[in-house]
């Protein structure tokens, strides 16, 4: 008696009834069928005007402004606490729709049972240029900017910024600007200098000097060595620089090790903004140079050097 084997393919109604109506809650998701979330004009106006926001404005490289994302998620909560913003899916657990050079999100408000109408935002590079190969990182980025604009746009909340508005501010909000854009105090013809703090040690009493990076920092972007059209432009670059490297702030330089890597950041997005063409053995020189120096005044000295070689 001979017998054979067959392979079976399981079918499973309840599975297939679940992706059924997870693709008509979908197609009823792009027809606008679904219930509205309603923020009042009044809600709305509030937000827009408030002046809290002003203290957390920022500048990207092209000295645009923007609210950064850890900032506009704590205003909505205060604002909207029940508020919190989504994606629609392309398939499951994939927010990405388009291809190459169109990828774009779709981010919406919801309070879990209503929602706004969904955005179309586009997954850019830091430069603002479309994205033509997606990654991790890219897609992270792309949705926190998503959700502050979904925010801006259904709260009101910042979005005087996407209009060309200054944000009002409070007396205080000086204060609490970002690190970078602080105004340090000037003298007439007085020489940028590299700042230290000094602090006394808690076993001997002796005092030693401690490397000021905030105010490091801040002085070799108002030096401006390489050539940027305005200081804020300058400050923008330093605060790229820092983000580049994981950082939100100066404060989180430890060392002069470490703000020599900010400046060698900073000269390597000058080479590349320019579109200069330079070997890896050059650069490479470029950057020892700045590394050697045992002062900002000589890597301002390096960076200008470095500039007028290459014009």
């Amino acid at each position: 008696m001979t017998s054979s084997l067959h392979t079976y393919a399981l079918y499973s109604p309840a599975q297939s009834k679940m992706e059924d109506t997870a693709k008509q809650a979908m197609l009823d998701r792009y027809n606008g069928v679904f219930a509205p979330l309603e923020i009042s004009a009044e809600a709305f106006k509030a937000a827009y005007d408030t002046p809290d926001i002003g203290a957390h404005i920022e500048k990207d490289y092209k000295g645009l402004s923007y609210l950064s994302w850890p900032f506009a998620f704590r205003y909505l909560k205060e604002h909207f606490p029940s508020l919190y913003v989504a994606f629609e899916e392309k398939t499951i657990g994939e927010v990405v729709f388009g291809g190459p050079g169109y990828y774009y999100l779709r981010p919406y408000l919801t309070d879990g049972i209503r929602r706004t109408a969904a955005l179309v935002f586009p997954v850019m590079d830091r430069k603002h240029n479309a994205i033509q190969q997606l990654d991790g990182r890219a897609i992270s980025d792309n949705c926190q900017r998503a959700s502050v604009k979904a925010i801006a746009t259904f709260t009101g909340l910042g979005l005087r910024l996407y209009a060309g508005e200054d944000i009002p501010k409070e007396d205080n909000a000086k204060s609490a600007r970002p690190a970078l854009q602080q105004d340090a105090p000037k003298e007439a013809g007085a020489k940028v200098s590299a700042p230290s703090a000094v602090v006394a040690s808690e076993t001997t009493g002796d005092k030693a000097e401690v490397f000021d990076a905030k105010s490091s920092l801040v002085a070799f972007c108002k030096a401006n060595p390489f050539g940027y059209e305005d200081e804020q432009r300058s400050m923008a670059a330093g605060k790229m620089a820092l983000e580049v490297l994981g950082m939100a702030r100066a404060t989180e330089i430890k060392d002069i090790v470490a703000f020599k890597n900010v400046v060698t950041g900073m000269l390597t997005a000058w080479t590349k903004e320019q579109g200069l063409r330079i070997t890896k053995v050059a650069m490479k020189g470029e950057m020892d140079a700045i590394t050697s120096c045992s002062s900002v005044e000589e890597m301002i000295k390096v960076a200008e050097a470095f500039v007028a070689k290459k014009q």
